[in-house]
């Protein structure tokens, strides 16, 4: 059965799972209303469609969030309609990636109701706290245990996302949501390639932090905060923070199942190739190495001859198993390397710029994970992985 497949027999098999989360939600809800405390809706925006899935997760129930960009529209080419404007103008507040992921958003950022959750607005995991990981080549620093929930690996750094959920011991360092945090610690050189028009510049700045789930679970808390701005009264901030807590814990189980698939993977195969410099920050985490093909030919639509040669030779030398394709088809680029070095692409692309046609932010994440372990010689649970994205899919019902 092919992954596409699983998601959908997946989400079938949990479809009376997600409709009873979805009664306990509205019942909950209904018993903060009863109780005097009456919510106001709220109008959110979230311009791209990961950012859309993050925010549906936190939200309460009773507001509406407008999902800006289809997921057929790639975030860095676009161009905001006048309808779209409206929407923006509109909106209590506008969620975004910020214009690393698209630029299209560099005059709304600035705005107040603007709030930025991507790389400009948290602080990189480090991944010291990650004393689970020991097996995938991290050091693992002791934390101290942190309110009640030292269970789920985070160090607990003092933020200023404390407003009723004080209990969820995060590490995150005091930030605004628009500071402009460009020395988060990952290269990413300049580049211009333009084959296929699926190639991007994004500044020097590597945007593509959900692939490691602590940087998820960051960026929800960046949405926590805003959103309790809104409530005044406490029961409506308790139950955000509720919705962030089981936001949390999924992310931190999908954390220790990609650690799990990962270590069936023979050590001297964790090497990962593909196109674009957007696979770093899950490599760091997960203990693989990343090469990008641009990082060694710079413009691919002039592939010089000392170029070729340089990366065939890093790939034979790296012991490279399989070129990882981010589009179907591949592009003519990563084609030509593979034909050239004799190594085979994977039989089914990666999703790096955000979600899949199908299924949430935790489907994307199982499905490149599988990908990527299944082509390396492991073997990955795909069926536990499709139920933390069931698990997933309940808060957004």
């Amino acid at each position: 059965m092919s992954i596409f497949k699983r998601i959908f027999s997946s989400y079938i098999s949990h479809k009376k799972v997600s409709i009873r989360n979805s009664l306990i939600a509205s019942a909950a809800l209904f018993s903060i209303n009863t109780n005097g405390v009456f919510a106001e809706s709220k109008n959110y925006v979230a311009v791209e469609p990961l950012t859309c899935d993050i925010v549906k997760s936190i939200a309460l129930p009773s507001d509406e969030v407008i999902c800006l960009v289809d997921r057929k529209q790639d975030v860095h080419d676009l161009k905001i309609s006048p309808k779209q404007a409206r929407l923006l103008k509109k909106a209590d507040k506008v969620f975004t990636l910020g214009t690393e992921m698209t630029p299209a958003m560099r005059n709304w950022v600035k705005r107040n109701s603007t709030v930025v959750l991507g790389v400009s607005a948290i602080d990189i995991d480090d991944h010291s706290d990650h004393d689970d990981h020991d097996d995938h080549g991290h050091s693992a620093k002791k934390h101290d245990d942190h309110d009640d929930h030292d269970d789920h690996g985070h160090s607990a750094k003092k933020h200023d996302d404390h407003d009723d959920h004080d209990d969820h011991g995060h590490s995150a360092k005091k930030h605004d949501d628009h500071d402009d945090h460009d020395d988060h610690g990952h290269s990413a050189k300049k580049h211009d390639d333009h084959d296929d028009h699926d190639d991007h510049d994004h500044g020097g700045v590597d945007p593509h932090v959900w692939h490691d789930p602590h940087n998820i679970i960051k960026m929800g808390e960046v949405v926590s905060k805003s959103l309790k701005k809104d409530v005044p009264e406490r029961k409506l901030r308790k139950a955000i923070s509720n919705r962030f807590k089981t936001f949390d814990k999924t992310l931190e189980d999908l954390d220790k199942w990609i650690v799990k698939q990962v270590s069936t993977i023979p050590s001297s195969n964790r090497v990962i190739v593909s196109k674009h410099k957007a696979m770093d920050y899950y490599g760091d985490a997960f203990g693989f190495e990343t090469i990008s093909l641009l990082d060694f030919l710079g413009h691919s639509s002039s592939l010089r001859p000392q170029n070729i040669s340089k990366v065939l030779n890093e790939l034979k030398e790296e012991n490279v198993k399989v070129i990882f394709k981010e589009q179907v088809p591949a592009s003519k680029l990563v084609n030509n390397l593979s034909k050239q070095s004799s190594i085979p692409l994977s039989s089914n692309q990666i999703f790096v710029d955000g979600l899949m046609m199908e299924g949430n932010t935790i489907t994307v994440a199982v499905h490149n994970t599988c990908t990527i372990v299944n082509e390396l010689g492991g073997s990955c649970d795909e069926t536990t992985g499709f139920d933390l994205a069931s698990n997933w899919g309940s808060l957004n019902q």
